[in-house]
């Protein structure tokens, strides 16, 4: 079986999508020797992917600038796909060829946020034409890989057509390395709560600084608040409210950091809190679980598919609702020792491995097609 997969949308600083196909790419290596893997990649990224098997084949294809991508994905991939005679092609991040080509043809799409909350999104993923991607790939592809089932329900409900079985629900994994610290790990200085994602609005930061300054207010909150992450956009209000004088010196903006400094940081902390509006997996909730600290995540998407009964639900958007939550775990220890062996229990049922399983299965059927 021959296979490409197109990673030219690798952005430098992996965030969800590039952890997904950085991830998924490190899994089938792990579980498959007998299949030829050819993997588009950007020049700037050929050196990203050296501790691959054999059986993978790096393909520098493309440049990074946005424009030409789409032009290598459009017009470049089919034709190489056909050449090299490539039974499925993977495009892992939305969009696929309007082309099709000789090969069978797999698309990930990992939420449909930006139907259902596109003042949430810049202005190009909430654009007619990219929507309109989207939408073509989805009825184009032989399959969709969606993470969870919450995406799988948005699929069918905003692209009429299509048929439920060329829809696979695959959910992500966790690395091995998202663990709890070992005994003896020193402690932080300070203890902390967390929140790991980009500043953009979708992602809520503004309420968990609103909720960490309620607490403030009332006294008794020895814990500061950090918020790990790079800048996306429209923060322009969540860095004025940062600037409030009751929370100089309680809250620390890490910006991006690196894997081996995030596992720590989730490690450390007391409380990990996530209010995205929507999600189509949730990876830092489940790796802040995965690294024995409880969380408290939104009532919403696949943050309540994967996380009920495990995390701490609220209301998107309702801010003393989340304030509540704080609260209540900040200070009961037995509430966040139970919340702790819970998500362990968890988050040991998602790996990385199993996620590469079940796509190569999605390979294979449409190879022997």
């Amino acid at each position: 079986m021959r296979v490409g997969i197109d990673l030219t949308a690798l952005l430098p600083l992996a965030t969800g999508v590039d952890n997904y196909m950085l991830r998924l790419v490190g899994g089938l290596g792990r579980i498959d020797a007998g299949t030829a893997y050819t993997l588009f990649v950007n020049l700037e990224d050929r050196r990203r992917l050296d501790a691959l098997p054999p059986n993978f084949s790096v393909v520098p294809a493309c440049l990074r600038p946005r424009g030409v991508r789409l032009a290598f994905q459009q017009a470049l991939l089919p034709a190489a796909a056909s050449a090299l005679r490539l039974d499925v092609v993977h495009s892992p991040a939305f969009l696929m060829p309007l082309l099709r080509g000789t090969p069978r043809h797999v698309v990930t799409v990992h939420d449909m946020t930006f139907f259902t909350l596109p003042e949430t999104h810049i202005p190009l993923r909430r654009s007619p034409a990219f929507r309109r991607g989207v939408t073509a790939s989805i009825r184009r592809a032989d399959l969709v890989v969606v993470p969870s089932r919450a995406v799988r329900d948005d699929v069918l409900r905003l692209v009429p057509g299509v048929a439920p079985d060329r829809l696979r629900a695959i959910p992500l994994g966790i690395g091995e390395e998202f663990r709890p610290p070992p005994a003896g790990a020193p402690r932080p200085d300070r203890p902390y709560v967390l929140f790991v994602g980009t500043l953009e609005p979708r992602k809520n930061v503004a309420a968990v600084v609103e909720s960490y300054r309620q607490l403030l207010r009332e006294g008794d909150t020895e814990e500061d608040l950090l918020l790990v992450g790079r800048l996306g956009w429209h923060y322009e209000g969540l860095l004025a409210l940062l600037g409030a004088p009751e929370l100089r010196g309680r809250v620390r903006r890490l910006g991006y950091v690196e894997q081996e400094e995030l596992v720590a940081l989730y490690g450390g902390a007391r409380l990990f809190v996530y209010p995205s509006l929507g999600e189509g997996f949730g990876l830092p909730p489940m790796e802040a679980l995965a690294c024995g600290t409880p969380a408290i995540v939104t009532d919403s998407s696949s943050l309540a598919e994967n996380l009920r009964g495990v995390a701490e639900l609220v209301p998107p958007g309702d801010v003393p609702a989340l304030t509540a939550a704080m609260r209540r775990l900040l200070r009961d220890p037995a509430l966040r020792a139970a919340r702790r062996t819970a998500g362990l229990a968890l988050a040991a049922r998602f790996r990385w491995e199993e996620t590469a399983r079940a796509t190569r299965a999605c390979y294979a059927e449409l190879a022997e097609r």
